[in-house]
């Protein structure tokens, strides 16, 4: 009997000893999860302090609680001379200054920032429906086209004073037209695009395509273009000089010649045939077949893109079709006329600027 009871008292306090063991406090643990948030315009960095609690041994952690401690831009914010494509199927959901007109009427709008960014500075806040935001304070210009209803509307030398970015890339772009303040609603799928195609976007003449692209080509470069915009002193209009532009070609092997262009869509600005590589600024003026030059005057408020080709040739060439100062001109049939029957083009260069009247 007394062996039954010391069997019985090892079972209970075996049990004990095991109800002991199997008791468990929950865990609980503090980390820093730092957020690099990649989408919209702005990318971010978010910082929280996250509370982790483990309710059973060898459980799943779980997040009790967050808080941010910080929230900015990203240190390698570089944002000029940057384009970004954002459409809708409500033109006034993309800017707050149209008119009811455009509502529910399909629109894109091209923003290209400049290269003047300065004096940025952030502070987290509260936006209107409660939810916090980085407010960004800043100094920048900017162009944009506007496309709805099959037109076509550019705005130059924007302001961008301001913006208000949501923690999933999301931003209210705050610009200064002139007329007041307006709101430009950036979505976070916002996708960037390179300013090639923002330029053609921009221009109503645009060469996109001709019909030698198949032979060689050669760099060509000019100190009048800069971000793929002709400078002003190239104009013929009050705020330029007509001065013909500088350009410098890589020399072509068994070129004896090459033929200059300058081309707007159809209109021929330049006709030059030269032996060299090179065209100082101001060579060129109104001097007759082989030599003339007279620079951009597009209408008040157009852009328009104006185009040097380059020829390198093995010779001389006959019947070439141009019409200086007229728009009748055709580059491929240019090219043909240059080329001959015989492939009297070796290679060809080309350059792209767009000029815009801002009168």
């Amino acid at each position: 009997m007394r062996k039954a009871y010391k069997t019985a008292a090892l079972l209970i306090t075996g049990a004990l000893l095991l109800s002991g063991c199997s008791s468990f406090e929950p865990q609980h643990k503090t980390e820093t999860v730092t957020e690099n948030v990649t989408s919209g315009i702005f990318p971010q960095i978010i910082e929280k302090s996250v509370s982790y609690v483990q309710e059973t041994k060898d459980g799943e952690w779980k997040e009790e609680s967050s808080e941010t401690v910080r929230w900015d831009l990203a240190d390698d914010l570089n944002i000029q001379d940057s384009v970004w494509v954002m459409s809708s199927k409500d033109a006034t959901a993309l800017y707050s200054g149209l008119d009811s007109s455009l509502k529910d009427v399909p629109a894109t709008v091209y923003f290209h920032f400049g290269n003047d960014l300065k004096d940025v500075r952030t502070t987290v806040a509260s936006g209107d429906n409660g939810t916090q935001e980085i407010n960004v304070q800043l100094d920048m210009t900017g162009d944009l086209v506007f496309e709805a209803q099959g037109g076509k509307f550019c705005f130059y030398g924007v302001k961008i004073v301001g913006a208000n970015i949501q923690a999933d890339g999301a931003t209210e772009l705050v610009i200064d037209y002139g007329e007041g303040e307006g709101i430009i609603t950036v979505p976070s799928d916002v996708k960037s695009t390179e300013l090639k195609n923002y330029r053609i976007k921009q221009s109503d003449t645009y060469i996109k395509t001709v019909s030698f692209e198949d032979i060689p080509t050669f760099d060509i470069t000019s100190s009048n273009v800069n971000g793929g915009v002709w400078d002003n002193d190239i104009a013929n209009l009050s705020c330029g000089s007509n001065m013909s532009p500088e350009l410098t070609w890589e020399a072509v092997e068994g070129a004896t010649k090459y033929q200059v262009i300058i081309i707007d869509g159809g209109w021929l600005h330049m006709d030059v045939l030269t032996e060299g590589t090179s065209l100082a600024a101001g060579s060129i003026g109104k001097d007759g077949s082989g030599s003339q030059y007279v620079g951009p005057y597009p209408p008040a408020g157009s852009t328009h893109t104006y185009t040097v080709f380059v020829f390198a040739l093995k010779g001389d060439a006959d019947k070439v079709p141009m019409s200086f100062d007229k728009g009748s001109n055709s580059v491929d049939k240019i090219y043909e006329g240059l080329n001959g029957s015989t492939g009297n083009v070796l290679a060809y260069a080309r350059l792209d600027g767009n000029f815009t009247n801002l009168k």
